[in-house]
């Protein structure tokens, strides 16, 4: 299980939900790993040139390393992600470069905060790369930094308005936990590429779609929508609906995180998803 890449992206988010599947009684079993990517959550956080490319690497070698803690699934590696995370997975299987058994993307997206609304032009691409620059510097950047993303009041905003479907239901302690995570060191690297759309794994529609028709009769792959997600965001997932490549297609409580603000919800449909996919090969 990976992260949704956010701001305050966390192993967090995942645990209700591994929670619930490991530990129903079956005639399958289940474990769950739950992995931070680099330079977010609880990982350490370097000062590297974050794209997507860079978080794609780390999937692909986390996966495939021989010491890995998923090194020994048996053909049984099923990835869940959330967000980017999902879309980078899938974007990894199809090229090849791992072969997980199953995917299921929970609330997919495939464009950063900023080109979700402004587009992409060569204007907007210029004063991109003038405000990842700026974030990136040793001393305004932090300045920055603390008035876009390491403050609670910009957190909290963040959380009611598109990160959950119902604002009563993020908590003091939610937010004050993604608050400390926004000032451990080198915490401004990553949001700094993802806010401006380095991190996005395609560039289109088209290009997203084109992403999970390449594992079409191949691997199978659950979408998750959400009946409350961004509009923008809310259009790319409903693409997806009987799209090539898409196994299975559900929709359930939240918006952007629904895995966190609705695990059981959540954890129901990818259950079934898992007790579907491994009942046909059996």
């Amino acid at each position: 299980m990976i992260p949704t890449i956010s701001d305050v992206s966390t192993v967090e988010e995942w645990r209700v939900v591994a929670k619930d599947i490991v530990g129903r009684k079956g005639e399958l079993g289940y474990r769950a790993t739950i992995v931070d990517w680099p330079g977010l959550g609880y990982s350490d956080r370097p000062s590297l040139n974050y794209n997507a490319d860079v978080m794609e690497s780390f999937l692909v070698e986390l996966i495939n390393s021989p010491n890995s803690p998923v090194a020994n699934a048996d053909d049984e590696l099923v990835i869940v992600g959330g967000g980017h995370a999902a879309t980078i997975a899938i974007r990894a299987a199809g090229k090849g470069l791992i072969r997980p058994s199953a995917v299921a993307a929970v609330a997919p997206t495939w464009a950063g905060p900023l080109p979700i609304v402004f587009g992409r032009g060569s204007d907007m691409e210029t004063r991109y790369g003038l405000l990842r620059g700026t974030l990136r510097a040793p001393a305004l950047g932090w300045m920055m930094y603390n008035v876009l993303v390491s403050n609670e009041k910009s957190i909290q905003s963040q959380y009611k308005s598109h990160v959950y479907a119902n604002s009563d239901n993020v908590t003091p302690d939610i937010i004050e936990s993604r608050y400390e995570l926004t000032k451990r060191k080198g915490a401004r690297f990553v949001p700094a590429a993802f806010l401006t759309g380095l991190l996005d794994p395609v560039q289109s529609r088209e290009e997203f779609l084109q992403l999970f028709a390449k594992l079409d009769g191949d691997i199978p792959v659950l979408v998750v929508s959400t009946l409350n997600a961004p509009k923008r965001s809310k259009a790319e997932m409903e693409a997806l609906k009987g799209s090539k490549g898409v196994t299975k297609f559900v929709e359930v409580a939240g918006a952007l995180l629904p895995q966190e603000e609705y695990p059981l919800a959540v954890a129901e449909e990818l259950y079934s998803f898992l007790q579907e996919s491994f009942a046909a090969r059996r």
